[in-house]
This record gives structure tokens, C-alpha cells and sequence, in this order.
């Protein structure tokens, strides 16, 4: 049977068009192979490079030797910093077990902190003059000005409770204060301490030890919101002309005068007083080891049964906190007003 010529050109024509269709498409999908191969060689190469960061896991194929020192540069560098935090972790774990250890033996441990301890959940005074203060403070510390709580010279707890508002202080907090080697954070201890304040403590060595632990000053105020603060006052924490009485009848009361031994050769409360300077009470601005101060207080036949009266301010404030701490009994006359009363004794006339 014949195929007429007209259908065989035709057939032909339908064969050299599918034929031209798979050599196109094949030639297209070679095309679209090679692009994605580029684009995956291309993108290996600046993996990671988006952010400006290098890509220690993305070699660059377009230039693998500079990549290849990249990389041993920047794994010897994670070496050294994995071995820089770890030196920093074992100091900070050094200091806080050496922060510890030289808190033990102290009774009321509690109402001593060193520089390096944490000073996290605590309110941080600073009782130093506010100018001292601008000049720079430990971070987050408020500004509460010792002086700024006492009305001629003694402390008077309606101004105090209006600065303590002020400061933010509220009833609830855990204080920790310091200041300069003077009598300021003693002070600001035992009015707290009379104002009903529940947890306070002292930073050992005030500003200078904070500086030396290596805490940068902050000359940023950190006030806080006015609190509404309520003192709820200790009666027995302060003696008074109404209840100085009261208290020397007391059979086991121990009566301490933190003046100066000239001071106290001139005249003292009762032939009763034992001097106890208050600068025996510290080595340098620090507070001594609880068991020099041990035996210090032993050589005075101190008794924690007992309690101990203690005079002479600006000094009887430092030896009321160092007596606190060390677990006794102690309460505060404030002023000299002792000197115009029945009790006074004098040696010069």
C-alpha cells in the first residue's frame, strides 16, 4: 500500500518538530542545572557573611586558602575565650567562698557584707554627703545623706522616716549601707535598727573597700519612686532621760564608754562605765576578726545574757554595731546630756 506524499511530508515535519522540542528542552534543563549548581557554589561562599560574622562551617570555594586561615584564626579564638570565662568563673566562685570564710564566727554574720559578696534582692544606700555621692557611687546605689536623718546633731525619726519616703526605702527591704571611715554608716545602722528596719548590714570597709574589689563608680542617680515607709520605733534601742533610770536598775546591765580614754579619765556615767575605744574595734577601716573581737569583749567580762549601755556617741555608734554583731544585748544613749544627771562622775573639778 502507498503512502501518498502529501501525508509523508507532513510526517516528517511532525518528526523534526519533536525532535527540535527534546533537544530544547534537554538543553534547558542543562541550563537550569548549571544555575543552581553556581548559585549553591556561590552562596557556600558567603554563608555567614550576611551580618559581617564569619562562617566557620561555609568554606569559601572561590578562595579556600584565605578561608582556611580564617577559620584556624577564629577557632583560636574561641579557644581563648572559652578559657577566659572560665578563669572569670573561678574567680567569682573564689570570691564568694573567701567572702564566706571571712564571714564565719561573726554571730550576726548577717549584719556584715564585703565588697565582693552579691548585693543582688538589696537596696543600696549611700550615706556619704551628696556631693560625694555625684562624684561617683557603687551602681544602683540611692543617695541618704547620714546627717540628713538627725535634727542638732542627734537622730530624729520624723525627719528620717520622711528621707528613708524619699529615698524609696520600704519596710520590707534588705539594706545594705556604707559611706566614708566615719561614723555615718554606724549611725545610719542603729537609727534604722530604733526605726523598727528588720534586715540591714554594713559593707566592710565602706567606698574605699568597694573601689578596691575592683567596683567602677556610677555617677548616674538611681533614685527610686517615693515609698510611703513607716517607722514602727524600738523603745529599748535608745536611752533616754525618761528611762536612763530604768535601765541602771537593771542588775545585769553593763555600762561601755566608747569615748576616748582621756575623755573618759575626765568623767564617765557611774564608776560602773568600762572604756572601750572604738577605734580598737577596726584595722583599718575594716572590722577586726570575730576572734580578736572575741577576746576583746572577754577581757571586759562582757556577758550576751546580760545588757550592754553604750555611750559616748559620735564613737558608741561603731561599738553598738560591732556589739550587735557580735551577738550581744546592746542599746544606745545618744548625745551628752548623760553629763548634767545624778549619774555623771567626775575626776576633774
Amino acid at each position: 500500500m502507498s503512502i501518498p506524499l502529501e501525508r509523508l511530508d507532513m510526517g516528517g515535519c511532525v518528526y523534526c518538530i519533536r525532535m527540535l522540542c527534546r533537544v530544547w528542552g534537554i538543553t534547558l534543563m542543562l541550563f537550569l542545572m548549571a544555575a543552581i549548581n553556581l548559585n549553591f557554589i556561590l552562596g557556600t561562599a558567603t554563608a555567614g557573611t550576611e551580618n559581617g560574622e564569619f562562617c566557620p562551617t561555609c568554606p569559601d570555594w572561590t578562595d579556600l586558602d584565605g578561608w582556611l586561615v580564617k577559620k584556624d584564626a577564629y577557632e583560636k579564638a574561641q579557644i581563648n575565650s572559652m578559657q577566659h570565662n572560665g578563669q572569670a568563673n573561678s574567680s567569682t566562685s573564689m570570691a564568694s567562698i573567701q567572702t564566706k570564710e571571712l564571714a564565719k564566727g561573726y554571730p550576726s554574720q548577717e549584719l556584715l557584707t564585703y565588697a565582693a559578696a552579691s548585693r543582688d534582692k538589696m537596696v543600696v544606700l549611700d550615706v556619704r554627703t551628696p556631693q560625694d555621692y555625684k562624684s561617683g557611687h557603687i551602681p544602683g546605689a540611692r543617695s541618704l545623706y547620714w546627717k540628713g536623718l538627725q535634727t542638732d546633731g542627734r537622730l530624729d525619726p520624723g525627719v528620717a522616716e520622711r528621707e528613708l519616703r524619699r529615698a524609696g526605702v520600704n519596710n520590707s527591704d534588705r539594706l545594705l549601707i556604707y559611706g566614708e571611715s566615719d561614723e555615718g554608716p554606724a549611725f545610719v545602722f542603729w537609727a534604722l535598727n530604733y526605726l523598727g528596719q528588720m534586715n540591714v548590714s554594713l559593707l566592710d570597709g565602706g567606698i574605699d573597700a568597694a573601689w578596691s574589689a575592683g567596683i567602677l563608680p556610677d555617677r548616674t542617680d538611681a533614685s527610686a519612686p517615693s515609698s510611703n515607709y513607716s517607722k514602727h520605733t524600738v523603745p529599748w534601742l535608745l536611752v533616754t532621760p525618761a528611762n536612763l533610770d530604768s535601765f541602771l536598775a537593771v542588775a545585769d546591765v553593763q555600762i561601755l564608754d566608747a569615748r576616748d580614754f582621756a575623755d573618759f579619765g575626765m568623767n564617765r556615767l557611774t564608776n560602773a562605765s568600762i572604756p572601750l575605744t572604738a577605734e580598737n574595734l577596726y584595722d583599718d577601716s575594716k572590722i577586726r576578726d570575730a576572734a580578736t573581737l572575741e577576746d576583746l569583749l572577754n577581757r571586759r567580762g562582757l556577758d550576751k545574757k546580760g545588757i550592754q549601755l553604750v555611750y559616748g556617741t559620735p564613737q558608741a555608734y561603731s561599738l553598738f554595731y560591732v556589739l550587735r554583731l557580735m551577738g550581744y544585748n546592746a542599746t544606745l544613749l545618744e548625745g551628752d546630756w548623760w553629763q548634767e544627771t545624778k549619774w555623771a562622775v567626775r575626776n576633774v573639778r
